[in-house]
């Protein structure tokens, strides 16, 4: 049975599931900063941000759902995003409208309009979201003229995930890192939703472009060239010249900063092992995803994690 949404004190959504017949539903458990993981979550995290000190940003995170956990309706008093990054295709209900959310798909909800899942996952998925008063950060943005979806935001994933780093840091300066990883974040998102702006990406051949997609939403698979030039209808060694030529790396160099990009967020966020983050990435082993890691980086995950949660 799906259990209604509430909001709690702080206007924030409760992320509820169907729980099976007979499994207790525990409560969240709760970490520093305001940083909480709601129990039946894969993996993530879901922060308080009223309290991080700077005006306009509420809460924000990135989780790794299964399939019965179900978001139901709500309303914030402020603008969320929600971006989906990995799983089946999501459907959502905004007000009177539904939309079909693909990984890279984005959603910008206005304040005080209901949303909701339409209806379950068809399997694990993860998404990344923030609620902020958007006019507030960035107010030369006509913000209220603007759609709702856009079904590929993958401009906005890296400015996503830097924001999010910024929300789960212990460094020093998180102040100003959370205001202008948000204020980042909303130009990136406003630029994909105003119409006629163009994305700042030059134009690909068509076949690049499929490749570059197909990389970007399936990164942690095995795809090699021969498969992914089949997908573009060229031959493989045409398919790397035109997509080293055009992207100035190969393919499976591009796939890789994927990886590792992914890698970073995951080190940095989540207290995930080092060997569950490199099976997540699609590495063979802990050993490999610790020798990529390093040439992208020039340092060890271990090292990385330390560093960024400021052990």
């Amino acid at each position: 049975m799906v259990q209604r949404g509430v909001r709690d004190r702080h206007g924030t959504e409760r992320y509820v599931r169907a729980p099976s017949p007979g499994v207790h539903q525990s409560g969240e458990n709760v970490h520093d900063r305001g940083v909480i993981r709601p129990d039946g979550l894969r993996a993530g995290f879901h922060a308080h941000l009223a309290g991080a000190g700077v005006p306009g940003l509420v809460h924000a995170g990135d989780q790794r759902a299964p399939s019965s956990w179900l978001i139901t309706e709500h309303s914030h008093e402020v603008w969320e995003l929600y971006l989906q990054t990995d799983g089946p295709a999501t459907r959502w209900r905004i007000g009177d409208a539904e939309y079909e959310v693909p990984p890279n798909g984005l959603l910008m909800v206005s304040p005080h309009v209901a949303h909701r899942m339409a209806r379950p996952a068809e399997t694990v998925w993860q998404f990344m979201f923030a609620a902020l008063d958007a006019p507030l950060l960035v107010p030369d943005v006509p913000w209220h003229r603007l759609p709702v979806f856009v079904a590929d935001a993958a401009p906005a994933v890296a400015p996503f995930e830097t924001f999010l780093r910024e929300v789960t840091t212990t460094r020093a300066l998180r102040v100003p890192g959370l205001r202008a990883g948000a204020q980042h974040l909303l130009v990136e998102v406003a630029r994909l939703l105003m119409p006629g702006v163009a994305t700042g990406r030059r134009a690909l051949h068509p076949a690049v472009a499929h490749v570059l997609g197909v990389l970007e939403t399936r990164y942690t698979e095995r795809l090699t060239l021969s498969a992914l030039a089949r997908r573009a209808g060229l031959s493989p060694s045409y398919l790397a010249e035109l997509f080293t030529a055009q992207l100035g790396v190969s393919p499976a160099r591009h796939q890789a900063r994927l990886r590792i990009r992914r890698g970073r967020t995951l080190l940095a966020e989540t207290d995930q092992s080092i060997t569950w983050i490199a099976a997540e990435l699609g590495f063979s082993s802990p050993q490999h995803f610790a020798t990529a890691f390093r040439s992208h980086t020039g340092t060890t995950p271990r090292e990385f994690r330390r560093r960024s949660q400021g052990a």
